[in-house]
């Protein structure tokens, strides 16, 4: 005799809707969730590469201040703010 096996239980993972926020310099940079872009930004960059989507998507959002503190970032620096922008939108570095 086999026992019953337990139902399944698939888990959607839940879409983080807030913007990311994150100061450089003084300068604001808000950049959208990465896990729920609107249309219009998925289709500007879906045929992109990884590294042209991400830059593209900052370029298509942030403003040119914005654009120009990134600019001006420390390497190091500009890094954390990636693992903190991928982190807030529950993005792991193995996902596309």
């Amino acid at each position: 005799m086999t026992s019953p096996k337990a139902p399944i239980t698939v888990s959607t993972p839940t879409k983080v809707k807030d913007d990311f926020s994150y100061r450089v310099n003084g300068i604001d940079i808000e950049l959208p969730s990465l896990s729920y872009l609107k249309p219009g930004l998925v289709r500007r960059i879906r045929r992109l590469g990884d590294v042209d989507a991400m830059y593209t998507l900052l370029e298509l959002t942030l403003t040119p201040e914005a654009l120009a503190a990134l600019d001006d970032m420390d390497p190091d620096a500009y890094h954390e703010l990636l693992e903190a922008w991928r982190a807030h939108s529950g993005i792991s570095l193995g996902e596309s």
